[in-house]
């Protein structure tokens, strides 16, 4: 029986590889690109030819080169963000006309000239403030995949959001958010697919060695150790991560806490010595000499994996609920989590099963449920285990990468 033209045509499509044309906006090294790293590497490449275009240069780009895939840009303008992890505030009004302004160049000129000459069969936006590169590839004919990496801000008056939001449901094929809570703009509508991040358990396993980071940060592992990867961050929670280590102290005087990402203390001058961000960084600076050599300052690191081997605990005290990548690596670790209360920390914790849900506003709770762990093994290995477990079936980049490929299949 001959075949129609329709199922010919569709049989012959599936037999070429598609080009993906990958739009990432930041600098540094986080969430975000690690994701899209493990994506692109768990592709059937015999189906697809991945390209990703940085906007800007970062170590990102360099591990991506180092990783063997096909890198361009980077393009040096700035993406349109109104995500409650970053937004701009009142006085930051020059960064709103900075992104205003790189917003329409891309969109005039930026994006029209890396889209025609790529050719690419598939745009995929790792965040939702790309909205130029949206409507340059809608407007080419090609199809847009727009992946929702943050909850959209509120911000003063709602216009930026809505801005955002609309532009999404308008020029996206297929929008990918990474929880539900981050979905709800979109929930409604049937091209709108959740799928969770995943973590490659291949790097984050539980035969990591410690040995690595006992020697450079001297960690004592005979004592309880709790992680906190957030930097110097108010919406991951510095701030409640020092209160609550100054409480477990006074349950535990040899507690250690370990404090990596970026933490720059150092005092504004000028009017900007009166913004939020200096109150805070006071305030933080001020715990941290009271906590004294309790608190293990690591800096930025690369050696996640190794930290978290020689950690007890994983703490996310957030303010403002995001997806938290360290919570399913530390699962995928068998190490037990103390997160946020907050939407989508809920997704990402089972609370009382696969570690705690707390208030980060009360310190106490946490401490007291802290030293439960570090005083009831049999507690803490159940709650290590399932939470591996959990990962394992719900955040694998094997399974991932199959739903997202599905999804292309469709365009």
């Amino acid at each position: 029986m001959l075949l129609s033209h329709h199922v010919w045509k569709k049989f012959m499509n599936s037999m070429v590889r598609k080009k993906i044309l990958y739009i990432h906006h930041g600098k540094g090294l986080g969430g975000a690109p690690l994701s899209l790293l493990y994506l692109i590497k768990s592709l059937d490449q015999t189906r697809y030819e991945p390209i990703v275009l940085f906007l800007h240069h970062s170590e990102a780009m360099d591990l991506y080169k180092k990783e063997g895939i096909t890198v361009v840009g980077p393009v040096g303008r700035y993406d349109f963000s109104h995500t409650k992890i970053y937004w701009f505030a009142w006085y930051h009004a020059h960064y709103v006309m900075r992104s205003i302004k790189d917003t329409f160049i891309t969109l005039l000129f930026s994006a029209p000239y890396w889209l025609r000459k790529i050719k690419p069969d598939i745009v995929h936006l790792n965040t939702s403030s790309l909205i130029a590169w949206g409507v340059a590839a809608r407007r080419q004919g090609i199809k847009v995949v727009w992946h929702i990496r943050e909850p959209l801000a509120p911000g003063y008056c709602g216009l930026r959001r809505a801005i955002v939001q609309k532009s999404v449901a308008r020029y996206a094929h297929v929008i990918v958010p990474i929880c539900k809570h981050d979905a709800q703009p979109w929930a409604s509508m049937n091209k709108t697919h959740v799928l969770h991040n995943p973590v490659d358990a291949r790097v984050f396993d539980t035969t990591v060695s410690s040995d690595s980071v006992i020697k450079k940060y001297n960690i004592d592992l005979s004592q309880p150790t709790l992680l906190f990867l957030g930097g110097l961050s108010q919406e991951k929670g510095t701030l409640q991560a020092l209160r609550i280590f100054e409480q477990v102290l006074k349950i535990i005087p040899a507690a250690q806490l370990l404090l990596a990402g970026y933490c720059d203390l150092s005092c504004a001058g000028g009017m900007r010595k009166y913004f939020p961000m200096q109150k805070y960084k006071n305030e933080v600076s001020d715990l941290l000499y009271r906590l004294g050599d309790r608190v293990i300052r690591c800096g930025i690191v690369r050696n996640v994996p190794e930290l978290m081997a020689a950690s007890s605990v994983i703490l996310f005290p957030a303010t403002v609920g995001h997806f938290a990548r360290p919570i399913i690596e530390a699962g995928f670790m068998k190490k037990p989590v103390l997160a946020s209360a907050l939407a989508p920390l809920d997704e990402l914790v089972v609370d009382g099963k696969t570690g705690f849900l707390l208030d980060p506003h009360q310190p106490q709770q946490w401490a007291d449920r802290f030293a439960e762990l570090m005083t009831d093994s049999v507690l803490y290995h159940t709650i290590a285990l399932q939470a591996y477990d959990f990962c394992w079936e719900h955040f694998e980049v094997g399974q991932y990468a199959k739903k997202m490929m599905d999804l292309y299949k469709e365009l």
